[in-house]
């Protein structure tokens, strides 16, 4: 397996016109739609970091994977991917040398959320 490249951290984490363009421009709207997707990626955060049961790891991943690209979280979105397939092939090592990344991608879109609100 090979590990997804760092995320970019010059481009937004994830693409608020997106959103804009599903939810329309009301900001309690769009500001309830981030917050629902910070704790969706946080939940899917921990269940990766703290579990060994990679059955448990690839179904957070692939709703992530799914949230990720329905608000244009396209890097998130391509870690929740990369550590779906490790779990689904049963690799804790690879996992494990994605949490750190996915981590720090989960904390860019919990600030890009803080800047929007």
């Amino acid at each position: 397996m090979s590990d997804a490249p760092a995320p970019q951290t010059s481009l937004s984490a994830y693409d608020r016109d997106k959103l804009v363009e599903l939810f329309g421009d009301d900001p309690k709207t769009l500001a309830e739609v981030e917050r629902d997707f910070l704790a969706t990626a946080r939940g899917a955060e921990r269940e990766i970091s703290d579990a060994s049961d990679c059955e448990v790891i690839a179904r957070a991943a692939h709703r992530l994977k799914g949230a990720s690209g329905m608000i244009g979280a396209a890097a998130l979105r391509t870690l929740a991917e990369a550590v779906e397939q490790a779990a689904k092939a049963q690799d804790l090592a690879g996992i494990r040398r994605l949490r750190e990344t996915f981590r720090r991608e989960v904390g860019r879109v919990a600030d890009q959320v803080a800047a929007n609100g």
